[in-house]
């Protein structure tokens, strides 16, 4: 948006607010704010700021406006003020109209004085904190799955029993997400502000890639497999540990932080040797497909999971819950795929090649032996 359409833009805005804005003025302003959503948050806070004013809030702007001037005068930046004032208009309006016409021209005006004031950035490691206050929300339901487009073109696929919350500014300060669930980003590419990622174990940061993260509050473990680029871990038990990794990797965080879940292949980046597990992801050549990633083309691919870990993945696949009642999850392993199959289809193919019964009732699912 160039400069005399912002300011243009700000008139409609303050012809609103005092009430005199004609009908086809109206409609521009709706049309704008649909096709610029940068503008909703401070259209809406001085909106708020307006309703709420008294006449004493109203004299002390007045006074805050003179004092911006002469700081603007000090600076050497000339202001013009807007063509606003209409013959007959009340000076309590004209006054109140040049002070939201002004606002603009100081919001650009602290801006560029924060720019120039800021410090130097250092680097720093990933902070294990949630971005506050979470003003963007998505959730799924179990048994059902979505995808959506962050505010930077970045793409998230969500799975199902997941939620995904981002700040109000994301995309323009920083680019800050967590994630309870599993969701696989296509990040979009921006040097300038790294995308991150906080989960319940882990923070991770990237630049530009593709890759799946998974960290479901009830699973054993917290799952990071890249597809491409590269992306750097830390764990939150221990944030000074780093792992980067590269293209067809997997890292698998053992989520009650005390054991190695297997013998971990050397590597030349230093980790953290008796919390996680680097690893490639599991390839199912039969159906062609990356098991970690399956699920985005609605696929629930296993491969020698156990009965318990595999009853969770239904869980949230189907919307159902699934107990065992005298049979132990871990005794019974199983590898195939569920697309189209119904829950009850899909227990009918598991009992061919184990023995087991089940019951259904409503979403309540019993596992017997």
């Amino acid at each position: 948006m160039g400069k005399e359409h912002k300011e243009h833009t700000w008139n409609l805005i303050a012809k609103k607010l005092a009430g005199e804005a004609t009908s086809t003025e109206l409609k521009e302003l709706e049309d704008l704010l649909r096709n610029n959503p940068e503008l909703h948050y401070p259209v809406q806070t001085i909106a708020d700021l307006w309703q709420h004013a008294s006449p004493a809030d109203q004299k002390q702007a007045e006074e805050a406006f003179d004092r911006h001037l002469d700081r603007i005068g000090r600076l050497n930046i000339e202001y013009i003020p807007a063509p606003t004032d209409e013959p007959g208009q009340k000076p309590a309006l004209r006054r109140r109209r040049k002070a939201l016409l002004l606002a603009p021209a100081l919001l650009l005006l602290a801006g560029i004085i924060i720019l120039v004031n800021r410090p130097k950035p250092q680097p720093a490691p990933v902070v294990a904190q949630q971005p506050t206050p979470a003003a963007r929300e998505v959730t799924t339901q179990t048994g059902s799955r979505t995808q959506l487009t962050l505010p930077d073109n970045t793409k998230v696929w969500l799975n199902a029993g997941s939620n995904i919350q981002y700040e109000k500014n994301f995309g323009i300060d920083n680019r800050e997400v967590s994630l309870t669930g599993e969701a696989f980003f296509d990040v979009a590419p921006d040097a300038a502000r790294p995308f991150v990622i906080h989960a319940r174990k882990v923070d991770v940061r990237v630049l530009g890639t593709s890759f799946d993260l998974k960290s479901y509050p009830t699973d054993k473990t917290t799952e990071a497999t890249l597809i491409k680029g590269s992306i750097e871990i830390s764990i939150r038990s221990r944030p000074s540990d780093k792992i980067i990794l590269k293209p067809n990797e997997k890292l698998v965080v053992n989520n009650d932080d005390s054991l190695l879940l297997k013998p971990a292949p050397k590597r030349k980046e230093p980790r953290p040797e008796s919390l996680v597990v680097i690893s490639k992801p599991t390839y199912n050549q039969r159906y062609d497909a990356i098991v970690e990633t399956s699920w985005v083309d609605n696929k629930l691919i296993f491969q020698d999971e156990e009965f318990s870990d595999l009853a969770k993945q239904m869980e949230r696949w189907y919307g159902v819950s699934i107990r065992f009642d005298n049979l132990r999850g871990e005794e019974l392993r199983f590898t195939g795929i569920f697309e189209k199959e119904t829950i009850r289809q899909a227990l009918e193919a598991l009992k061919l090649t184990a023995h087991f019964d089940y019951t259904i009732e409503g979403t309540q699912i019993t596992i017997q032996n």
